[in-house]
């Protein structure tokens, strides 16, 4: 890992063997299929890193303590001598792409963050040393110390007894021990081990980290420990080993799949809105608040390991040339997303409709019906956004098979068949989800608008609006009572009290109470998007369900002109005389 080799060498390419390709399109990718994608991360690990040397090298002034980093270098050199399979394991490890990919900025000027350049370089110190002190190889470093310790990525934490939150140490590692001296005190250094869990089913063995004590396993900014206790670890422990068997006896192929990729899941806390998350610059890194059950944990890991996948691939191959402009609907997201937020979604989420295709046969009774709902929505949404793919120029050809094998596994799924009235939730929230991004994304053509608004004037005829949609991200306005309330029917708590108001009302069944409700919230309000959205879905308006911002921006113009439009006579002079 010297300077001197690596000019030698000069960079290595990685090309991209076409059955590991036609695995990603089958779905699950083998362990062989893997081990490429692996060695492209970790190739691509090493480049960043000898990058963030040589700039680092640049801004010696600037780094303090940190200023040597040829020093960390010869370390991870030395370690790389005797035992290469560790400097592997440990810039492999999740954080330390996180970690790797901020000091990249800071040190090129990319980042504006309050944690100071010095110290986020000096995490090239602290894998150094991960690295010398589980390869056995003495060493002498400076190394970080954030939020009062000192972290070693795939090792453990050193808290120190210092009110100071950032900082350096000197640790020093020999045959015999690790020592740290800190702030004019030398201890021996007794890390909090990272928390190793192992287990094995029917041919398959998951060997992965929980977590809780690295600086950068949040995907962000480094923050501090949050060491689960026993009872929780112990929690932890048991749904991912019942998780394990579920994944060995009903998805074998989803399981060795996550045998050759996995290293860590992070645990959030239950205050965390967040079902499952990972980031492309932690492959296999999965961040998860708590799971009611082995089987939803057992979703999230099949799920978040087909971002890592993707993430690696694009590393390789190109699926789209083009414009990365965010402006497609994504159903699952409400924000627009670009292209290969779209290409990331189709894949991950067409995982989740197989999981769950398998499952709905064999799901506990009080999964069942979340298995039925999980399946038709992430089915409905998966469809929406391969249609809107197929569309899309700039597809490679690669890409472009990418996309169609999504379409065809999910052919593959069968018809979508629901118990009882549950299709027809589905539908709702689909509907809603969409008609809501619409009204807060898409801007109407302004001459489209006034013409409208001219001819509803005149009682005149209404035409349909044709063209691409004018996409204008706008700030979240949080999320939907309404789609909250219907996904709490599709999940079986529709005898729940859902509360006053139309939404109510329409989740009850009661139509006209919700027309006359979400028609006096326009009246009151007439820039209310979850009420025309709301409006649409209760009158069952063509015009509402498809261009709901193009019906309120008429009405918004109307009103300027003259006296306000009746929200329900608008929608129905919409809907009679531009179908």
């Amino acid at each position: 890992m010297t300077s001197g080799d690596a000019a030698a060498a000069g960079p290595g390419t990685h090309r991209l063997p076409r059955f590991v390709f036609d695995q990603f399109l089958t779905g699950a990718v083998s362990s062989a299929g893997i081990a490429f994608l692996r060695k492209g991360q970790y190739s691509l690990r090493r480049l960043k890193l000898r990058v963030l040397a040589d700039a680092a090298a640049e801004l010696a002034h600037r780094l303090g303590p940190f200023a040597d980093v040829d020093a960390a270098w010869r370390v991870l050199a030395e370690v790389e001598r005797s035992d290469a399979a560790v400097v592997e394991d440990v810039l492999l490890y999740p954080s330390v792409g996180v970690w790797l990919s901020r000091a990249l900025r800071h040190v090129l000027g990319g980042i504006e963050d309050p944690t100071p350049m010095w110290s986020e370089v000096g995490g090239f110190h602290a894998l150094a040393a991960a690295a010398a002190v589980r390869g056995g190889v003495p060493c002498e470093l400076a190394v970080p110390v954030v939020h009062g310790s000192v972290a070693l990525p795939s090792v453990g934490l050193f808290r120190l007894s210092t009110g100071f939150p950032v900082g350096h140490a000197r640790l020093r590692n020999t045959a015999s021990e690790t020592v740290v001296t800190a702030f004019g005190s030398t201890s021996p250094a007794r890390f909090e081990p990272v928390k190793r869990y192992s287990e094995h089913r029917r041919g398959h063995r998951v060997r992965v980290v929980f977590d809780d004590l690295d600086p950068y396993r949040g995907f962000g900014g480094p923050k501090a420990a949050d060491p689960l206790d026993d009872n929780e670890y112990d929690q932890w422990r048991k749904l991912m080993g019942e998780a394990w068997d579920l994944l060995t006896a009903h998805h074998p192929r989803w399981a060795e799949e996550l045998s050759a990729t996995l290293a860590t899941v992070i645990p959030l806390s239950a205050e965390h809105d967040v079902f499952a998350a990972s980031s492309s610059a932690a492959f296999g890194g999965i961040a998860m608040s708590p799971k009611r059950s082995a089987t939803e944990f057992a979703e999230a890991l099949v799920h978040e390991v087909q971002h890592s996948k993707v993430n690696a691939l694009l590393d390789l191959v190109d699926l789209h040339h083009g414009d990365e402009t965010p402006r497609y609907y994504a159903p699952w997201r409400d924000d627009p997303r670009p292209v290969v937020g779209m290409l990331h979604g189709i894949y991950a989420f067409i995982s989740v409709v197989e999981f769950w295709n398998a499952q709905r046969g064999s799901a506990p009774p009080a999964l069942a019906r979340r298995a039925h709902y999980a399946f038709g929505l992430r089915t409905h949404q998966v469809g929406q956004a391969v249609r809107t793919l197929l569309a899309v120029e700039g597809l490679t050809g690669l890409g472009r098979e990418f996309v169609t094998a999504v379409a065809d596994r999910l052919a593959a799924c069968g018809p979508v068949e629901l118990p009882g009235e549950l299709a027809a939730t589905v539908e709702a929230i689909t509907t809603e989800h969409r008609g809501r991004w619409r009204v807060r994304h898409v801007r109407p053509e302004p001459a489209v608008v006034a013409e409208l608004a001219d001819a509803w004037l005149s009682a005149g005829s209404a035409f349909p609006v044709v063209g691409p949609d004018h996409v204008v991200p706008a700030p979240s306005s949080g999320g939907s009572r309404l789609g909250e309330l219907l996904k709490r029917r599709a999940m079986g708590t529709d005898r729940l009290d859902f509360g006053d108001g139309p939404d109510s009302a329409l989740v009850r069944g009661d139509r006209r109470g919700a027309v006359e409700g979400y028609a006096a919230l326009i009246r009151a309000a007439p820039h209310e998007e979850a009420a025309w959205v709301g409006l649409g879905l209760a009158l069952g308006s063509t015009a509402l369900r498809r261009t709901p911002e193009v019906v309120r921006a008429v009405h918004l113009a109307a009103t300027r002109s003259g006296a306000a439009p009746d929200p329900v006579e608008l929608a129905a002079w919409f809907d009679r005389t531009a179908s």
